[in-house]
């Protein structure tokens, strides 16, 4: 169905296309490019090479120079907005004439039309009413990100700096509050709105378009399990040993510490969440609280951990009250509504 449609308006702004070259007095009420174009075009950064590695820039790093540029920023997800369509074309329909109007929207705030732009109205001198077509409407999926930068990135006495994203098509639904990501995008300014503006001025707020996400961890949904890992899966549970090889494989180059490593197994795998019969639960998972003399890897044993789970997230010193362990629920500017 797709298809037909695409063929049709294609045939049907080449033909007001020739009937504008024999009659220049023709007008070319075509169809505007976002109904017929096929493809959307995104900007994948360069991966690099082991002598020129590519570095993404902190939060912190993005400055005015970088406006109007393909940028690529690693940051920690904190806020993710519901995924909501917006509108990219949006069409009307004349009650005096029956003409359809089509409206391209380029910016987040746009005004409707109210009055019908066609020769037939302004030749009758008669303002028709213009119905919205939600049918002929084009809309994209469309959340909204705020990412801040790690608390390794921040400088002691300092305040986390965080961005705004905006994630169309494709792109939603691929981060979650808690990922560290690679964003490569396009950093823009937008004009305040509302209140804001009366108090800007001159100024822009800035945020980055999205084309290209790169998660560092995966879930373990998403992790590919081949024949050869089966196989080796099962050799192990064939030597009875699963449990200490496994432990024996958290930071197998800090020696010794079993004990430690296999309470952290128990950790990272967790227990079955019970329901008792008055309605109480008991969650399955359990806290760890490492004490002993400095010097011992209690921290390096907790951070390989933190590699290991893919929501896990890493702290020492003074990144201890910073990004990721606070919480709160706020309401979303964008669709109004209370998030994470």
């Amino acid at each position: 169905v797709l298809d037909v449609l695409m063929a049709r308006r294609e045939a049907r702004n080449r033909e007001l296309e020739e009937a504008a070259e024999r009659d220049p007095t023709v007008e070319q009420d075509k169809f505007p490019a976002e109904l017929t174009r096929r493809y959307t075009l995104v900007f994948k950064p360069r991966s690099g090479t082991s002598d020129h590695p590519t570095k993404a820039l902190s939060v912190r790093q993005v400055c005015g120079d970088h406006i109007g540029k393909l940028i690529t920023v690693r940051a920690i997800a904190t806020r993710v907005s519901d995924v909501k369509p917006i509108v990219q074309v949006s069409a009307y329909t004349c009650d005096r004439c029956g003409c359809e109007i089509f409206q391209p929207i380029s910016d987040r705030q746009y005004g409707p039309l109210t009055v019908c732009p066609s020769e037939d109205c302004k030749k009758n001198q008669s303002k028709g009413q213009l119905n919205p077509s939600t049918r002929a409407s084009k809309f994209l999926p469309f959340q909204e990100v705020k990412v801040q930068e790690m608390a390794e990135q921040v400088p002691i006495g300092q305040i986390p700096r965080s961005l705004t994203v905006l994630c169309y098509g494709s792109l939603v639904r691929n981060i979650n509050p808690g990922d560290v990501i690679d964003i490569a995008g396009i950093f823009l300014p937008t004009p305040y709105t509302g209140f804001k503006a009366m108090k800007a001025g001159l100024l822009t707020d800035t945020y980055v378009e999205a084309h290209h996400i790169r998660q560092h961890k995966k879930a373990y949904s998403e992790m590919i399990i081949d024949a050869r890992l089966v196989r080796r899966i099962d050799n192990y549970r064939q030597t009875g040993q699963v449990y200490e090889l496994l432990a024996k494989s958290i930071a197998p180059e800090i020696f010794g510490h079993l004990d430690v490593k296999k309470a952290l197994l128990l950790l990272l795998i967790g227990g079955v969440t019970k329901e008792m019969g008055d309605g109480m639960k008991i969650r399955g998972d359990i806290n760890m609280c490492l004490m002993g003399d400095p010097g011992v890897a209690k921290s390096q044993l907790l951070k390989y951990i933190s590699k290991v789970a893919p929501r896990g997230v890493y702290t020492s010193g003074r990144g201890s009250s910073g990004v990721g362990l606070t919480a709160a629920v706020m309401r979303d500017p964008v669709t109004d509504e209370m998030v994470l």
